[in-house]
């Protein structure tokens, strides 16, 4: 590791030391560069030369030497000669710098000169920069600088330079691209992907927050492909990260292309686009889709194309090629080695179509560790000779050879497609479309599983469509082959599982159409538990860590219930061992429920999902107001629900876990269950004697 600070060397003809000095306040820049070296032509990195600069200033000359790996622990051994047209005419004036300190002015068989150069070691950014006095060289001056062996040989040069030369035309151009840029549907993914503990792929901190931070901090441009889709912008603004996030993208520094994340390409990009209206970030002329399918009517998309270095094109559409998804691009003393000479070979080619993409999978990049995204960053920003590209420098790149589009993977099956094309226009049938692109993105082997709450939010939207009376337990709208029941009014839409005799989903209508009350966890976010418990074949089981509707038993979870419909819009299930009977009836004004336990004692769940749009489209804030034992939850602009209870309440919403995002994830620290269920939850328990009875109403 060579962290260290810049070394100083202030030296007269026999004294010398080092000493700490901060860098120049004024950054090298392109019009500094003199000439450049190949990466890979010295016996080791310390001694190989990649760059020279030179520029004035009031009262100093400035010479800066870049070198592919500048470890004072590893040894290198630089000679400097300088010549002009007056003083060092006949012979130059040679400095020599050894690794470390002190540097030496050498002038063999003549008196050695009184002069005052200030030599800057800097290992981080692998950087040796001269200072002399402007008066002592006559410009326009040249220069040579070897590199020598350790046994006094030459490793490597780069002779012949002037002072007044033209900059190189060709610089190594970079793309930095990420997806997976903030995949969260919790407040602990989300406190974790923005600043995680114990993550990413060396187990340092790591997030989101500390490559924005060193990309401001550098200026230097990035594109996040995936970042505007309804779940990552909403939970970004319920902290306040958004702020950052609009604030880069105002500034240039931060590109954010419209997402197709999942089929079908047109209604996902619209659901995207609407998100992105609501919180206010602009269209994009980029398009990323996660499939890899063309999307047409952008100026460029990003793909996984065969030539990762070269733009190319199909029709009017620019294709921008992806980076590898987890390659070891970073680290905590730079750019690696092999990026490096990758990037000197770029501003040597002759190619200028010739590109270095950067960047892959956040999660599983280095570029999101907090000890590496600062320095890797700074070390691109530092070298003149790396153009990190912008959007319009993207959009006006030179483009490559034509490639060959790989055709995108075949989607999974969905027996609810043609339900969902169909569905009628309003907030159920978004939700429904919403729980199809998550379950597009959810791991493969619990899709079919969930899929099934697809058709019970289509059911529910055709009810809001048309509403009816009606207590059946004939229904299968979520197409497992077993009956649902249902109790519907002309106010009021439930749906009830038999096995663990819970409420999947309670619906309201009111003359602002549909609502959504109750919904289960997994029409948000699945792989809930750890994978080593997933059960694909065991339905609704399969992922144990849902909790799959309200009055669900924690014992038993999916028990078989028998179901009897004892009365208009009553239906009551009672367990097989006859142990546990909960009855419920649904009037205007709401869904009550019974809960009888032989126990005597129970403890039942509620997971409120109240107009879950509100939050993804809408960019509301949610409460709740706890008094006694009733709860009040929802948009702070909006319809609520109530939950009353004769037994003893207890109730969280997700603002109580927005109070840790002041701060880094503390794996030590005991987090409220609401921290780990899906935004916009409430979890309400009831627990106490039995019977007891729960009443759901709105208030509005």
């Amino acid at each position: 590791m060579k962290r260290l600070l810049p070394l100083v060397v202030p030296f007269l003809l026999l004294l010398s030391a080092c000493l700490p000095l901060p860098r120049p306040a004024s950054p090298w820049t392109v019009a500094d560069l003199r000439a450049l070296d190949p990466a890979g032509d010295a016996p080791t990195p310390a001694r190989d030369l990649l760059a020279v600069y030179t520029r004035l200033t009031a009262q100093e000359i400035q010479i800066r030497l870049d070198l592919l790996d500048l470890d004072p622990a590893g040894g290198y051994d630089l000679r400097l000669s300088l010549w002009d047209s007056a003083r060092f005419a006949a012979a130059p004036l040679d400095i020599r710098f050894v690794a470390g300190c002190p540097a030496v002015v050498e002038q063999p068989g003549r008196p050695a000169p009184a002069i005052r150069p200030r030599v800057v070691y800097d290992p981080a950014l692998d950087a040796v920069t001269l200072s002399l006095s402007r008066a002592l060289l006559v410009p326009p001056y040249r220069l040579d600088v070897v590199s020598q062996t350790a046994s006094g040989g030459q490793a490597d040069s780069i002779t012949g330079v002037r002072s007044d030369a033209l900059p190189p035309t060709q610089r190594a151009a970079v793309l930095l691209a990420f997806w997976d840029a903030f995949p969260a549907a919790t407040p602990a993914q989300a406190l974790r992907r923005w600043d995680g503990a114990h993550t990413g792929p060396t187990g340092e901190r790591h997030g989101l927050r500390h490559l924005l931070e060193a990309a401001e901090r550098n200026r230097l441009p990035v594109f996040l492909l995936d970042l505007k889709t309804p779940p990552s912008l909403a939970i970004l603004d319920a902290f306040q990260g958004l702020d950052q996030i609009a604030a880069l993208q105002a500034d240039g520094l931060l590109i954010l292309p419209d997402v197709v994340n999942a089929p079908p390409a047109e209604i996902a990009l619209a659901y995207n686009r609407r998100a992105a209206q609501t919180f206010n970030l602009p269209a994009s002329d980029f398009i990323y889709a996660a499939d890899g399918g063309l999307v047409p009517g952008y100026r460029a998309q990003f793909l996984p194309l065969d030539d990762a270095s070269h733009l190319s094109r199909a029709g009017q559409t620019r294709l921008i090629p992806l980076p590898p998804a987890d390659a070891l691009q970073a680290s905590a003393d730079g750019p690696t080695l092999d990026l490096r000479r990758a990037l000197m070979e770029a501003a040597l080619s002759a190619d200028p179509a010739d590109l270095v993409v950067l960047g892959g999978s956040l999660p599983r990049s280095a570029w999101g560790d907090s000890d590496m995204a600062g320095p890797s960053l700074a070390w691109l920003a530092a070298h003149p000779w790396i153009r990190v590209l912008d959007g319009p420098g993207l959009l006006t790149f030179p483009l490559g050879e034509p490639q060959t589009v790989p055709a995108p993977p075949p989607a999974a099956p969905d027996p609810f497609l043609a339900d969902l094309q169909n569905a009628p226009a309003n907030a159920l049938t978004d939700a429904a479309w919403q729980a199809h692109f998550m379950l597009a993105g959810s791991p493969s082997q619990l899709r079919a599983a969930y899929q099934g709450q697809i058709g019970v939010l289509l059911a529910g939207s055709a009810w809001a469509e048309r509403p009816y009376d009606r207590a059946s337990c004939e229904e299968d709208p979520d197409r497992d082959g077993q009956p649902e029941c249902v109790l519907a009014n002309l106010e009021y839409y439930a749906l009830f599982e038999t096995d663990g005799a819970h409420l999947t989903h309670l619906f309201y209508r009111d003359a602002n159409g549909a609502h959504q009350l109750i919904g289960p966890t997994a029409q948000f976010l699945l792989g809930m538990s750890d994978p080593s418990f997933w059960n694909p074949a065991a339905g609704q089981a399969a992922d144990p860590g849902q909790i799959m509707g309200a009055f669900s038993d924690r014992d038993r979870p999916f028990q078989p219930y028998q179901f009897a419909l004892p009365g208009t819009n009553a239906l009551r299930l009672t367990a097989a061992d006859g142990w546990r009977v909960k009855t419920f009836s649904l009037d205007a004004g709401g869904l009550t429920a019974q809960i009888e336990d032989a126990s005597s004692f129970l403890q039942t769940s509620l997971p409120l999902a109240v107009d879950p749009w509100e939050f993804f489209f809408g960019g509301q804030e949610y409460a709740g107001a706890l008094s006694g034992n009733a709860w009040e939850w929802g948009p702070r602009r909006g319809l609520r629900l109530e939950v009353r209870a004769s037994a003893r309440l207890w109730a969280q919403g997700y603002p109580s876990s927005l109070l840790f995002f002041s701060r880094p994830e503390n794996p030590n620290l005991d987090y409220p269950v609401v921290h780990y269920l899906p935004f916009p939850l409430s979890l309400v328990e009831v627990r106490g004697q039995t019977p007891f009875e729960i009443h759901l109403g709105v208030r509005k």
